[in-house]
Order: C-alpha cells, then structure tokens, then sequence
C-alpha cells in the first residue's frame, strides 16, 4: 500500500462495496467546514480575554492544540484548552464561543471547503439519500448550515448538543435506523467518524485535508480533496 499524494485516492480494504452505498453521512468541522479560518481565531480571540480580563493562569495552546480539539465535543474541548478549570470559567468562555460564531456568521464569516455545494448538490442528482452528524452544539449547527444553505442537502441532520452528548456510534445508528439502511459511508476527519462507521457496519472514508491528520489511516478509504467523492460515487 502506497502512501496518497494530492488528488490521489487510497483503498485499503472496504467492508462494503462502494457500488452497494445508497447513503452517506457527513461529519461537519474539517470535512465540510473549514475550522481554522472560523473557529481557530475565535477560540483564540476568547482565551485571550480570558487571559487579559478575568485574569486567568493559562499556558496560551498552540494553533496545532487548538485544532486538534476540534472535531470533539464542545464540552470536552473547553476542559482541555482550560487545562480543567473551574466550572464558571468554562462557563465563560463558552459564552465568549457561542457569541463571537453567531456574530461571525451574522457577518458572513466562514468557509466550506472547495467543492461543497456542488459535490452534494451531484449526489443528490445521483439519488444517493445524504445525512449530517456532528459532534458540535445543535444551535452551532443550525447557524452554519442556515448561513451556507445546506439544510436542503440532507434528509436528516444529528448534532450530539441535541442528543445530551451521546457518541457519533450512537447517533450513526439512529440516522441508518432512520433512513432504513444498512448500504452507507460515513464520511469524516477523525477516529470517532471512522469508529462509528465501523461500529454501525459501515464504509469509512477518511478526509486527510482535516484535523485527524494520522487518524485517517484507519479508514477504509482516504480522499484528500471533497470533490473525490464524485469519483468514488458515480
């Protein structure tokens, strides 16, 4: 097995056959959305008022920490960047989040990756049923999905802030119980996309242009570019 260069698309070893798949699952941050030019300088913006304002003993994490928190759930990725803090600083520094991405967004900050909107806008023309799963807060969801008009795209979004933090496993399995399926590809940058995938019998296409970076080796398939779907769903 050779190592995937740009463009390049690595198969290992499918469990399903791509040719059998009427169903594919979205991840959301670093598979549609591109966390680092929205959400890195906001957490940034927000550790630093923490720092400055409420006088918080921190060691400022590194760009490369920040991102590799993202992806998890909120709750999980505000202890570790806090290093444990206490419960009303992590309160207040989820607020900071939540405000600055709604106003973010009201100002049409944000970016998809390359290819989005045309790739889903394809596989809905190809009959393939499309669905969303997000480990991010529902009122997060909603927002960025609304600002870029993609809630039309799917039959059924899942977002773990609506579900009381309940696992990507778990929410895979209602969405293929849901949509009736059991022929579906999950589609995401980190262990947990893969680990649901493969837990609920699915096929995992690891995206090597997220926040996984080494966890995608793990997948059944790599893509380095969004629009490699097309090619592996005709």
């Amino acid at each position: 097995m050779h190592e995937s260069n740009q463009g390049e698309i690595k198969i290992l070893d499918p469990q399903n056959s791509l040719s059998q798949v009427d169903t594919i699952i979205f991840d959301f941050d670093g598979t549609l959305f591109k966390g680092e030019t929205f959400s890195l300088p906001i957490f940034q913006e927000c550790l630093t008022i923490l720092i400055d304002e409420f006088h918080y003993n921190l060691d400022f994490p590194s760009e490369a920490k920040i991102l590799a928190q993202f992806g998890r759930h909120s709750n999980d990725i505000y202890r570790t960047l806090l290093q444990n803090a206490k419960p009303d600083i992590i309160e207040s520094f989820a607020e900071c989040i939540e405000n600055a991405e709604v106003k973010t967004l009201e100002n049409g900050g944000g970016e998809l990756y390359e290819g989005v909107p045309e790739v889903l806008t394809e596989l809905r023309k190809r009959n393939y049923k499309l669905a969303l799963c997000t480990n991010a807060r529902k009122d997060y969801l909603e927002a960025v999905t609304k600002r870029f008009q993609l809630t039309n795209y799917f039959s059924v979004m899942y977002a773990a802030g609506q579900h009381n933090w309940k696992s990507k496993d778990w929410m895979i399995s209602q969405i293929i119980k849901n949509l009736r399926t059991e022929n579906f590809a999950v589609v995401g940058d980190r262990h947990h996309d893969i680990d649901a995938a493969k837990v609920n019998r699915g096929l995992s296409i690891g995206c090597a242009y997220g926040y996984g970076f080494g966890e995608v080796k793990k997948a059944d398939l790599v893509i380095n570019d969004f629009r490699e779907l097309l090619k592996l769903f005709p």
